[in-house]
C-alpha cells in the first residue's frame, strides 16, 4: 500500500514513517499540506494519514483536496485539538480514525491495521460493484443477442433459468404464418446480390414491425421468406385473430415497400402468404453443437403448403383458423370476407383440404 503522512514535527514525521516502512508501506511524506500535494502530484494513495492543524492548509482541507484525486483513499486525522467540531468535519469525510495526540505507537498500529481493513473492504466492494454492473452489461449483451435469433418470451425463458429450450419442447394450439416473395428465383437470375438482399432487408423490415405489432415470434428467416408463430395470447381464438391480422397488414403495406424499392431503381416485389391454427411442438432441434429453436408438427407444414399455393398478393388461410376466428372475422382490420376455395390437393396430404383465401377491404396490386 501506498500512504501520505503529513505531520509538522519533524520528530513525529520521522517515527511514524519508519513504522510505516517497515510495515511495507510505500510512503510520501511532507511537513505541510502543499508540500504533500506536490509530492503526491498525480500518483495514488491508498491511505492519506495527517495532522489536523498544519501550517497553511489544514488536515480536513488536505484530505478534501487528495480525495478528489484518490476516491477510494481511506483517511486517518491526527490532532492534539479533538473539539466537536473537527469530529463532525472528519466524519464528512468519512474518516477513518480521529487519533488523539499523545498516543503510543501501539495504539498507531492498531488504527493501521483498521484503516488496511477498511481499505481492503472498499476495495472488496468496488470490485463487487463492477462485476455486478459488468453482470447486468452481460446479461443485457446476452439478451439483446438471442433476441435476434428467438422470441422475446424464450429469451426470458433462458434468461431467468439458465437452460435452452428442452428438447422435447412444449405442444400447444399456435397459428402459423408463412410468408414469402414471389418469383425470387427470377429475381436473382436478374439481380446483383447487393440489390437482393437490400430488397430482403426491407421486406424483412416491414414485416418485422407487424409481427411485434400483433405479438408474433420470429421462428425463422428462409432466405427470401419468414415464419411467423402467434402462441402468446390467451386464447386459441386470439392467437388466430392476430395472424390473420398480420397477413392482411402485411399485403397492406406492400405498396410501400414497393414506392422504397422503387427510390434505388429496383423492381416490384409481392409475396404470398399461408396461415394454419393448429398444434406444433416449440423445441430445440439439431446437435449438441448448433442447435435451432422451432416449432413442428402439421400446423406448421400446412401453413408452409398454403404459402407455397398461394398466388402473389394472396392470403390463403386454413380451414382450422377460420373455426378458430368463429365470428371475430368481421372484426379483423382491412380484411373484407374469407372465400372459400374448392378442396385442394396437398402435397403429403391424403384427401382434400378446405381452403379459404382472404378477401381485402380495399383492393391492392399483387405486384404484377
Amino acid at each position: 500500500m501506498k500512504v501520505l503522512l503529513v505531520e509538522d514535527e519533524q520528530s513525529m514525521l520521522f517515527t511514524l514513517s519508519n513504522l510505516l516502512k517497515h510495515r511495507g508501506y510505500e510512503v510520501i511524506a511532507a511537513h505541510s499540506a502543499e508540500k504533500g500535494l506536490e509530492e503526491l502530484g498525480d500518483d495514488q494513495v491508498d491511505l492519506v494519514i495527517s495532522d489536523l492543524r498544519l501550517p497553511g492548509m489544514d488536515g480536513i482541507s488536505l484530505i478534501t483536496e487528495v480525495r478528489e484525486r484518490c476516491e477510494d483513499v481511506v483517511p486517518i486525522i491526527i490532532s492534539a485539538y479533538g473539539t466537536l467540531g473537527n469530529a463532525i468535519d472528519a466524519l464528512k469525510l468519512s474518516v477513518c480514525d480521529f487519533l488523539r495526540k499523545p498516543f503510543d505507537l501501539s495504539t498507531f498500529e492498531e488504527t493501521l491495521s483498521r484503516a488496511e481493513q477498511r481499505r481492503n473492504q472498499l476495495l472488496a466492494y468496488k470490485k463487487y460493484v463492477l462485476d455486478l454492473k459488468e453482470n447486468l452489461l452481460g446479461e443485457e449483451r446476452r439478451r439483446t443477442m438471442l433476441s435476434r435469433f428467438v422470441a422475446k418470451h424464450v429469451v426470458d425463458r433462458i434468461m431467468s433459468s439458465g437452460e435452452l429450450p428442452a428438447r422435447a419442447g412444449q405442444t400447444q394450439k399456435v397459428s402459423v404464418l408463412f410468408a414469402d416473395i414471389s418469383d425470387f428465383t427470377g429475381l436473382s437470375e436478374k439481380l446483383d446480390q447487393k440489390s437482393l438482399v437490400f430488397i430482403v432487408n426491407t421486406f424483412y423490415a416491414a414485416l418485422e414491425n407487424v409481427m411485434v405489432q400483433y405479438g408474433g415470434s420470429l421462428d425463422k428467416f428462409m432466405g427470401d421468406g419468414i415464419m411467423m408463430v402467434f402462441g402468446n395470447s390467451t386464447t386459441a381464438q386470439e392467437n388466430a385473430s392476430h395472424a390473420l391480422e398480420a397477413a392482411v397488414q402485411i399485403q397492406g403495406k406492400m405498396d410501400e415497400i414497393r414506392r422504397e424499392l422503387q427510390r434505388f431503381e429496383l423492381p416490384e416485389i409481392s409475396i404470398h402468404i399461408g396461415v394454419c391454427t393448429g398444434m406444433a411442438t416449440a423445441c430445440s432441434i439439431g446437435t449438441e453443437k448448433c442447435l435451432a429453436y422451432t416449432h413442428i408438427g402439421d400446423a406448421v407444414n400446412l401453413a408452409k403448403r398454403l404459402q407455397e399455393l398461394a398466388g402473389p398478393g394472396e392470403v390463403l388461410v386454413s380451414e382450422a383458423t377460420v373455426n378458430e376466428l368463429a365470428d371475430s372475422v368481421d372484426s379483423i382490420p382491412g380484411l373484407g370476407g374469407l372465400h372459400p376455395l374448392p378442396p385442394l390437393a396437398i402435397k403429403g396430404r391424403k384427401g382434400q383440404v378446405v381452403v379459404y383465401r382472404a378477401e381485402f377491404a380495399i383492393p391492392h396490386s399483387n405486384g404484377k
